[in-house]
């Protein structure tokens, strides 16, 4: 029983028989679901991918019939394979849901950011951190704050204060939940006392960048919207955290010249100094939640446990999820209670919520907590473009399975793993 047995003559069959029944007849005749992302395009008609090859197992000659859904994976290195190497042409849908690399990421998936310091650029540079508030004063959306949680280790951020480029940094960390600042004394005394913070270690140039003196290479790449600088040069009054579109990332590089040298990056191509100063970041969040003095004791053991998918939050996580969705494992013992927004940016009431969580099979837990996977609001499995398939396949995650429902409290914890925690860009990790 494999993929190999067929030849292409079967998948005409197959085909032949699709055509007869029509589409939901075929599907529904011998169990199977509607392609996502892989379809058989033939004489100007596109075919469910997997179906057809299932069905078509049965119509090739020595086998023992045709396969059921659950007996293969469907995805890009069995059926699309298979299709295209008996000589079929195989289309590629792009899903609505999967969100693409932003216009600020490199080719390598380095994303570049443009920070405007000002009356804070002592203390976040001098303590390799940026902080800014969730929201805007009157509680509203503010795209400069959201960027904040989008940065990613190994990032390059550029520091503006007083008309120059004083400092770049590279993020060593995701954004973490944490409180103003003391250092920042009357700054930002209209600020809410908890906010994001950004670890990023800072290097001083040697001699500062003023963008206004080279406008004529800049102004043209600025970005259409929330651009962190106005095309005369100066500051955008507000623009906190801004992305950098690549054109304009190299187009500093350039000016920079022999500056760009001094700034380390080794973060940026070291995965393990990036899974280091993650762990250095969630301890941090839990140092300061064991300082706290607005909360019990018991309080503080109940947050600092659901870091670990422990205690309370394990028990309000198990009133909604009963297995691994991708498994089918049932024996929690086996099984993680995975935060879907990550403990370390979610707050109290986030961090305990069994809405923000679910129970997955060690190895589904750590596609999903590292961002290879993730899922649309109807269950559909998301796969980043840097998932290896053939580690998918190994370990029997069908991509053309449907993994929901989900509650609609679950709704809004998944949009944000997937804008903020989902790996949308195609550079292979090491």
């Amino acid at each position: 029983m494999a993929l190999s047995d067929i030849d292409r003559s079967a998948v005409l069959r197959a085909v032949s028989e699709f055509d007869r029944l029509g589409r939901d007849a075929f599907l529904k005749e011998h169990g199977f679901g509607r392609s996502r992302s892989y379809l058989l395009l033939h004489n100007g008609r596109l075919y469910d991918s997997k179906a057809i090859l299932g069905v078509a197992h049965g119509y090739a000659i020595g086998t023992d019939g045709p396969l059921d859904a659950y007996e293969f994976s469907g995805g890009a290195a069995t059926v699309a394979r298979t299709l295209r190497g008996l000589g079929f042409q195989v289309q590629v849908t792009s899903h609505p849901d999967a969100p693409g690399a932003p216009e600020n990421v490199s080719p390598e998936g380095i994303a570049y950011w443009w920070v405007n310091n000002k009356q804070t650029y002592a203390h976040e540079i001098g303590g390799n951190y940026l902080w800014s508030p969730t929201t805007r004063q009157d509680g509203g959306r503010n795209e400069f704050y959201e960027n904040m949680k989008r940065v990613q280790p190994g990032d390059i951020v550029f520091a503006f204060a007083g008309g120059e480029i004083k400092a770049v940094g590279v993020c060593s960390a995701p954004a973490i939940l944490a409180p103003k600042p003391g250092e920042f004394g009357a700054s930002g005394s209209n600020w809410g006392d908890e906010g994001w913070r950004v670890p990023v270690d800072f290097t001083r140039l040697s001699k500062p960048f003023r963008p206004k003196d080279h406008m004529d290479a800049l102004a043209p790449t600025l970005p259409e919207k929330y651009s962190p600088i106005r095309s005369n040069g100066n500051g955008n009054q507000g623009a906190y955290l801004a992305a950098v579109p690549v054109p304009m990332a190299d187009v500093i590089v350039r000016l920079l010249g022999p500056r760009w040298a001094e700034v380390d990056r080794t973060i940026s191509i070291d995965p393990h100094l990036k899974t280091e100063t993650i762990e250095e970041s969630e301890e941090q969040v839990e140092q300061e939640l064991r300082n706290r003095t607005d909360l019990t004791e018991t309080e503080k053991l109940q947050l600092v446990r659901a870091r670990r998918g422990q205690g309370v939050y394990r028990q309000n996580l198990e009133g909604f999820e009963k297995a691994c969705r991708i498994t089918g494992v049932e024996n929690r013992r086996h099984l993680r209670a995975s935060h879907i927004k990550p403990w370390r940016a979610s707050t109290s009431f986030e961090k305990l919520d069994g809405n923000n969580g679910l129970l997955l099979s060690p190895h589904v837990d750590h596609l999903f907590d590292q961002g290879y996977i993730s899922f649309t609001d109807e269950g559909e499995l998301l796969l980043s473009p840097r998932v290896d398939i053939d580690t998918l396949l190994l370990w029997g995650i069908d991509p053309e399975r449907g993994y929901g429902p989900f509650r609609p409290e679950q709704l809004t914890y998944l949009a944000f793993h997937r804008e903020f925690v989902f790996k949308r860009s195609a550079t292979e990790d090491s």
